[in-house]
């Protein structure tokens, strides 16, 4: 018989110390251990999709404005009802997050000067997408009224006369308020907007707010007749009384 090499009695003794082992409960890793889960990511902001395409409605009717993302830097409190007791969401105009990974917005505010905006602290607010949107057009004097990116109305409407013109910047709508009298000075319904004339400063009881309205008068539409405000006949008007509170209305020549 051949006789084994030292070699060989070499691998049987390094084979049977290995199953030693594993018998006396030895494990014997077979896979590469898994990697270390990830830190979950923060929630992402909702996409600003141009100014207005969000808007942010406050948990509590009064709410702190900051001047900027930052806990220091407190403003003021402002009142998110109206005077016809009714809570206005505001437009969203940007987002982004704190050291702390904290959601903060940019809104646009419905006080004069036009054109102020604050933040305010994300947990306060509810934000979701604005459905519907106004454009007027001064020059072509014309409201279109946009849904889910579609044109869904068109009119033919009246502005300011070129003593007291309209103000134009996006604005939205910061008051419902249904009227007793259809032919009354505000016709049917009036949309108040968070916007101010830049000739007035009071009319009529008010501090110079801008709104769309109605009017009794089908020869207003296409003119230049009003104080300020966007004058709708009121068959039209009737058909934007539907829009829902902060709503983005956007004013251009």
């Amino acid at each position: 018989m051949r006789s084994r090499s030292p070699r060989f009695l070499l691998v049987l003794a390094l084979l049977a110390s290995a199953c030693s082992a594993a018998g006396a409960g030895v494990s014997v890793p077979t896979t590469a251990p898994s990697p270390a889960a990830p830190a979950p990511s923060p929630a992402p902001l909702p996409p600003l999709l141009g100014h207005g395409a969000h808007i942010a409605a406050t948990i509590h009717r009064k709410i702190i404005v900051f001047r900027e993302p930052d806990p220091a830097s407190a403003d003021f409190v402002l009142d998110t009802r109206n005077p016809f007791g009714q809570r206005t969401p505001l437009l969203v105009v940007d987002a982004e997050r704190d050291a702390e990974d904290s959601p903060w917005y940019e809104v646009s505010l419905p006080i004069r000067p036009n054109g102020t905006t604050g933040w305010m602290r994300g947990y306060e607010l509810r934000i979701s997408r604005a459905e519907d949107r106004v454009v007027i057009d001064l020059s072509d004097r014309t409201l279109d009224r946009f849904r889910a990116g579609k044109l869904v109305d068109e009119f033919s409407v009246a502005v300011g006369s070129p003593d007291s013109p309209t103000t134009t910047g996006t604005f939205f709508v910061w008051a419902q308020v249904p009227q007793p009298n259809p032919y009354g000075p505000y016709g049917v319904y009036a949309l108040g907007l968070s916007g101010f004339s830049d000739t007035f400063t009071e009319w009529a009881g008010s501090n110079g707010r801008i709104a769309l309205h109605g009017t009794s008068d089908p020869g207003d539409r296409g003119q230049r007749v009003s104080h300020g405000c966007v004058r709708v006949y009121n068959p039209d008007m009737e058909t934007l009384t539907d829009l829902p509170m902060g709503t983005p209305v956007v004013i251009r020549r």
